[in-house]
């Protein structure tokens, strides 16, 4: 595949990936698609390649620096897109071992499970009053 002429081709190659392989509710799979977008958007401004033509250099540039000033939780939700990504373009099974870091789990170094459940279990009780 050729690679794509500016970022929004390449958010729809990205989005267009995710959307043939995401079961679920259309609202998800239109979060999980934007997300994909964004990041596609975000490698190709930086060196003008599209999802087929990415390398592990470019998601791991993403990953570490474009995601560095968002929580863990979200960095994690940008790792579960990408890898989606990874996997629909046959990708994801080779560069595994490679894109290791803080986003490949949603929690911080210094907080625990229990810490999450309890933040977890407040959330809903305040969403169900």
């Amino acid at each position: 595949m050729t690679a794509p002429g500016n970022a929004e081709q390449a958010a729809q190659i990205a989005a267009r990936l995710l959307r043939r392989s995401l079961p679920g509710a259309s609202s998800a799979v239109r979060v999980e698609c934007e997300r994909a977008a964004r990041v596609a958007c975000g490698i190709w401004r930086r060196w003008h390649v599209g999802p087929w033509q990415w390398k592990r250099k470019h998601v791991r540039w993403y990953l570490e620096y474009r995601t560095q000033k968002y929580s863990a939780w979200t960095r994690y939700r940008y790792w579960l897109t990408v890898e989606r990504v990874l996997r629909a373009t046959g990708k994801f099974k080779d560069w595994r071992p490679g894109l290791n870091g803080p986003w490949s789990t949603p929690l911080n170094p210094e907080q625990n499970w229990q810490a999450v459940r309890e933040q977890r279990s407040t959330w809903v009780r305040r969403i169900s009053r």
